[in-house]
C-alpha cells in the first residue's frame, strides 16, 4: 500500500482487523474496509486515522527495497503534508528510518554507553541514573512507546504525573535530565529525526538562601567536634571549603604541608572513587596556619594508631580514616556531623553547609570573588556569584565607602551638614554654596 490511507482498530465478526482504506480504493479494498469508514456522514468521515507509506529505494546492506510507514494523523491533509516531506527527505538522502526500539529497550544500552564513552559518568551519577531508568522510566507509559513516536506532550504528561505522585521538583528535574540526555543521544545517532525533549514544562525549584553560622558559632562547633577522634575533618572542611567527596578522596600524597596546600584530584562517594566532576574541580587549595596545624597533629595521631593496630592495620593512604587505617564511609561523616551539630546546639545545617561556611568567611574577610570561586572549584565566577549573591549584599556598602574614600572631595559641605549642627554648619558652608532651603526661598521669591 502506497500513498495516504485511513485505518482503524475495528475487527469483523471473525475477529480479524479490517483492511486500510486508501485515497482511491479498489472494489476489493472497499470490501475489506471497516463499514464505519464507508459511511458518508460526519461520523464515517471522522472514523479512523490517516497515515502514509512510501518507497525508500534499496537498503544498502540487505539490498532489499525499503518501505516507509508513517505515523498516524487526524486528518488527510496532515498525512499528505508529512508524506510529501518524507519523499523530499528520501530524495535528498536526509530521511531517517524511525527506530523500532521502545524507549524502555533503548535506555539501558544508552546508559552503559554514557558511562563508558566521552567524559563518562561519576559513580554516584551513574547509580542515580540507573535507578531512575529502571524504577521510573522503563515501567512507565513513556517507556512502552517507540522512540520515534514520543512527542513533547507525552513527556510533559509524564512530568505532570510525577508531580501528582508527590515527587519533589529536584527529583523530577533529575529524571527529566535522563530523558533529555538519552533522546539527545538518540537524535545524534539517527535513531530519531528530532529531539522532543526540549522546551518542557518543568516544575520550579525553590532555592533557599544559605544562612551561615556566625563566626562564634563556627568556633563553638569546632570546639565540640574537637572532642571527637575525627574532629579534624570538620576543621579542614571549614577552612578549605572542600566537598565531602573531595575530603574523603584526599590522600597524604596530595597534601604538601611545606607549601601549605592540598591538591584536589579525586572524589570518593558511597559508589566508589573517581576523578573530580569537572576540570575546575582539580585544583590546589591553600592552607591557613590553623589547617596546617590540624593536619600535622592528625598525621601524628594516625601514625600512633597504626603502631597500636600493628599487623591488623589496613593502610589506605587516605588522610581521613578509621582507627585501623581503612577509609571512612561517606554516610558516617554525614551522621557524625549532625550528631555534633546537635550536641553544640547550633542552627540546622548540612555537612555540605561547611563548604558554604568557608565561602561566607572568605567573603566577610574581603577575599575577591574570583579567588573564592577558584578556591571552591567552581567552573565559573558566575556560579559563585549566583550562589552567594545574598552574602555579597552585606559588603556592598563597605565597598561603596571604600571606593569613594579614594577621591578627596572638592569641599566638605555634605560631610559638614550631616555631622555638625547649629551655627557651626552655617560657618562651614562656603559663601558660593546655597542650601536646599535657600534655593526654595529664592525660587518662591
Amino acid at each position: 500500500m502506497r500513498g495516504v490511507f485511513r485505518r482503524c482498530g475495528c475487527r469483523d465478526s471473525q475477529g480479524r482487523q479490517y483492511g486500510v482504506l486508501p485515497e482511491d480504493p479498489s472494489p476489493a479494498q472497499l470490501t475489506r474496509a471497516c463499514p464505519d469508514m464507508l459511511r458518508d456522514d460526519k461520523s464515517g468521515k471522522g472514523h479512523g486515522r490517516w497515515s502514509y507509506r512510501i518507497s525508500a529505494k534499496f537498503d544498502p546492506v540487505t539490498k532489499k527495497r525499503r518501505q516507509i510507514n508513517g505515523p498516524t494523523f487526524k486528518t488527510k491533509s496532515e498525512a499528505q503534508k508529512a508524506r510529501n516531506l518524507a519523499i523530499v527527505k528520501v530524495d535528498t538522502g536526509t530521511f531517517i528510518t524511525p527506530s523500532k526500539e521502545t524507549f524502555a529497550e533503548y535506555l539501558p544500552g544508552w546508559l552503559e554507553r554514557r558511562r563508558t564513552t566521552g567524559d563518562g559518568l561519576q559513580p554516584s551519577t551513574y547509580s542515580n541514573y540507573k535507578r531512575y531508568v529502571h524504577r521510573d522510566l522503563v515501567p512507565s507509559g513513556l517507556g512502552s512507546m517507540k522512540l520515534g513516536d514520543i512527542r513533547r506532550y507525552h513527556i510533559n504528561a509524564f512530568i505532570q504525573q510525577l508531580i501528582e505522585d508527590g515527587r519533589g521538583a529536584v527529583t523530577v528535574r533529575r529524571i527529566v535530565a535522563v530523558i533529555q540526555g538519552s533522546l539527545k543521544a538518540a537524535t545524534a545517532s539517527d535513531r530519531i529525526a528530532s529531539n522532543p525533549a526540549t522546551m518542557l514544562e518543568l516544575p520550579k525549584v525553590d532555592h533557599k538562601e544559605f544562612e551561615p553560622w556566625e563566626a562564634e558559632q563556627v568556633g563553638e562547633f569546632l570546639d565540640t567536634a574537637g572532642e571527637h577522634r575525627l574532629g579534624s575533618i570538620f576543621e579542614v572542611a571549614v577552612f578549605t571549603g572542600l566537598r565531602r567527596g573531595e575530603l574523603l578522596g584526599l590522600r597524604w600524597e596530595d597534601v604538601d604541608l611545606e607549601r601549605r596546600e592540598v591538591i584536589v584530584r579525586r572524589s570518593r562517594s558511597t559508589y566508589g572513587e573517581g576523578p573530580t566532576k569537572t576540570d575546575s574541580g582539580r585544583r590546589r587549595v591553600a592552607l591557613d596556619d590553623r589547617a596546617v596545624g590540624v593536619l600535622q597533629a592528625w598525621e601524628i595521631v594516625q601514625h600512633l594508631e597504626a603502631d597500636s593496630w600493628g599487623s591488623d592495620c589496613v593502610p589506605s593512604g587516605y588522610v581521613f580514616t578509621y582507627a585501623n587505617g581503612g577509609p571512612v564511609k561517606p554516610q558516617y561523616v554525614t551522621r557524625l556531623f549532625e550528631k555534633l551539630r546537635k550536641k553544640a546546639d547550633l542552627p540546622a545545617m548540612t555537612f555540605h553547609g561547611l563548604r558554604h561556611q568557608q565561602a561566607s568567611l572568605q567573603l566577610a574577610a574581603g577575599t575577591p570573588l574570583a579567588v573564592v570561586s577558584k578556591r571552591l572549584g567552581h567552573s565559573s565566577i558566575g556560579i559563585t556569584a549566583d550562589i552567594y549573591s545574598h552574602l555579597l549584599r552585606s559588603t556592598e556598602h563597605e565597598a561603596a565607602n571604600n571606593a569613594s574614600a579614594l577621591v578627596r572631595p572638592r569641599r566638605a559641605v555634605a560631610h559638614t551638614v550631616h555631622t555638625q549642627g547649629g551655627e557651626k554648619t552655617k560657618e562651614a558652608v562656603p559663601l558660593r554654596a546655597e542650601t536646599a532651603s535657600d534655593l526654595l526661598l529664592n525660587r518662591s521669591g
